[in-house]
């Protein structure tokens, strides 16, 4: 099993926390909605942490969606994957991917902006 987490103090640009210009709500109905795309299961929502857990064949994920202020909201993403081959890459592949879909839609702010 391979474990992938995005953070604030990752050395690599694309495990960095990043933030966009949209609220909590905003970004957790879109990751929603990519997460419906690619067929995962919602295994569970909590808005009380902030956290959304979902799985697929093979990889489960954890988004933290966290609020900073109104206009500025951060997800980091914590993925078990346990493909025969590529594992870590079918994790980045899914981040970069997720990352895309938000920037396609939202402003992105930058990335770990509150080190």
């Amino acid at each position: 099993m391979v474990t992938v987490e995005t953070s604030e103090n990752a050395k690599d640009l694309t495990l960095q926390t990043h933030y966009y210009k949209a609220s909590y709500q905003q970004i957790k109905a879109l990751y929603l909605e990519i997460l419906e795309g690619l067929g995962h299961t919602i295994v569970s929502e909590n808005d009380d942490y902030s956290e959304i857990y979902s799985e697929i064949p093979h990889m489960e994920v954890i988004a933290k969606i966290i609020m900073q202020d109104p206009k500025e909201t951060s997800i980091d993403f914590y993925i078990n994957s346990d493909f025969l081959v590529g594992s870590k890459g079918k994790a980045l592949k899914f981040i970069k991917d997720t990352l895309a879909k938000i920037e396609a839609k939202y402003e992105f702010k930058g990335v770990s902006l509150h080190k």
